[in-house]
């Protein structure tokens, strides 16, 4: 039996199911585990250097970019066992070539396990067709150490996370599963994912994200599992992350969405630029953001968009004509400021790494930070996004993020919408890649 430690630092302000779901297929395997979720627990140097080095294999989580650059951290805190660290997750590859350890890729539950065996990973995206176990949340913290959901009136409920699949159907570009995936899709199994509902409404969820990339890639699965856990569990409530362009195919399905207690959507919009979301590859056009607000207010659920604002290919009145959208169809209390200042991240394994080359936009590879940086060719829009990243880090007001950015710009800003806040449901953090 091998002594497995595995740490989280961070999975977008729940409870990891990046631990919950590989401690399940280890100890189903015989071996022992041990786990701390660093964005939640204040554990020492001293207590996570006595536990690595009581470990046989150490397995840090990397699901997203924030959790590699934070993963390297750790790693190098715990020097001289990069021979039992194992990065796993999707951001895993952008490590592999730091030392710091082995890194595995695409669905790494079995590869674990294997190498908790003693035996041989692959150095390529492994995918299996496993059925998935039950997650083991019993070694994480409890649910009210995570981000709860608030509903329409504003009270509070704790909030759970699962996934119906891994992967996802489709290949945008600057998407981190399209490297590893590349438009591969795996169902974890309805029984499965219904146990883990199962579980959280025991330890006192009241709702449930569903975390998939993307929750209607299966639809016949997604409606399955509302219907099932909602008979199961009475009142409880529900959000998703639905593609714009799937919104549209499967409009027919929402009302049946909002009747199985699905309360908000979050549905990434990324630009109201055609070329920019056909160099993303999003499946949908500007055009297409106001049909599925329409589709979505109407079956009286809450779409909550994400946005790609600054890119190579975004130009100022592109980004102005954002700024716009979100005010004039009063999304501004839905969207974070944080949305208004991202900037594009280009990882060495990026399908965009070679048009951005091409358009001389890249300047260096940022090994710590693990992607591309760029310039844009108006300078004027690499100056905007450092200002409003800024505004956005001390949650300045819409009104004056806009202003900054028309002065910056050189523009008149446009008339104010008076619209009266209003709250919408959703969850008490805002999530970040």
């Amino acid at each position: 039996m091998a002594r497995v430690l595995l740490i989280s630092t961070y999975e977008q302000g729940h409870q990891p199911l990046g631990v919950a779901a590989p401690a399940a297929a280890l100890r189903s395997a015989g071996h022992g585990v041990s786990a701390f979720d660093l964005a939640v627990e204040s554990v020492s140097p001293e207590q996570l250097q006595s536990a690595a080095a009581e470990a046989d294999l150490i397995g840090i989580s990397t699901p997203m970019h924030t959790a590699g650059r934070l993963g390297v951290r750790i790693a190098r805190q715990l020097e001289g066992m990069s021979d039992k660290i194992v990065f796993y997750g999707l951001a895993a590859g952008l490590l592999r070539d730091l030392g710091l350890g082995r890194a595995i890729s695409g669905d790494t539950d079995l590869q674990l396990v294997a190498l908790a065996n003693g035996e041989a990973t692959s150095a390529i995206p492994v995918f299996d067709r496993e059925s998935r176990v039950v997650p083991d949340r019993s070694i994480l913290p409890a649910l009210d150490r995570y981000a709860s959901y608030r509903d329409a009136s504003g009270g509070s409920h704790l909030a759970g996370y699962v996934e119906a699949t891994r992967g996802c159907a489709h290949r945008c570009t600057h998407c981190p599963l399209t490297p590893i995936y590349a438009g591969r899709l795996r169902l974890n199994g309805a029984e499965t994912v219904l146990a883990d509902i199962d579980q959280q409404v025991a330890a006192g969820a009241e709702h449930i994200t569903f975390g998939d990339p993307d929750f209607l890639n299966a639809p016949e699965l997604a409606m399955d599992l509302l219907r099932s856990a909602s008979m199961a569990h009475p009142g409880i409530t529900f959000d998703a992350t639905i593609k714009v362009e799937h919104l549209i195919e499967h409009q027919n399905l929402l009302p049946e969405v909002t009747s199985l207690g699905v309360t908000f959507i979050t549905s990434a919009f990324e630009s109201v630029d055609d070329r920019l979301l056909e160099v993303l590859d999003k499946g949908h056009t500007a055009a297409d953001l106001d049909l599925a607000l329409d589709l979505t207010a109407q079956a009286e659920i809450a779409l909550r968009p994400t946005w790609l604002p600054f890119t190579p290919w975004t130009s100022a009145g592109h980004y102005l004509g954002l700024l716009e959208f979100v005010e004039t169809r009063r999304l501004v209390d839905l969207t974070p400021p944080v949305q208004l200042g991202l900037r594009l991240l280009v990882p060495s394994d990026s399908p965009l790494v070679d048009p951005m080359g091409e358009m001389h936009s890249l300047t260096s590879y940022d090994a710590d930070g693990l992607t591309w940086n760029w310039r844009h060719e108006d300078p004027r829009m690499d100056d905007l996004q450092a200002e409003i990243a800024a505004l956005a880090e001390r949650q300045a007001p819409f009104a004056e993020i806009k202003h900054a950015a028309c002065r910056a710009l050189g523009v008149e800003p446009w008339p104010d919408v008076d619209a009266p806040h209003v709250h919408r449901p959703g969850l008490t953090e805002d999530w970040f890649c």
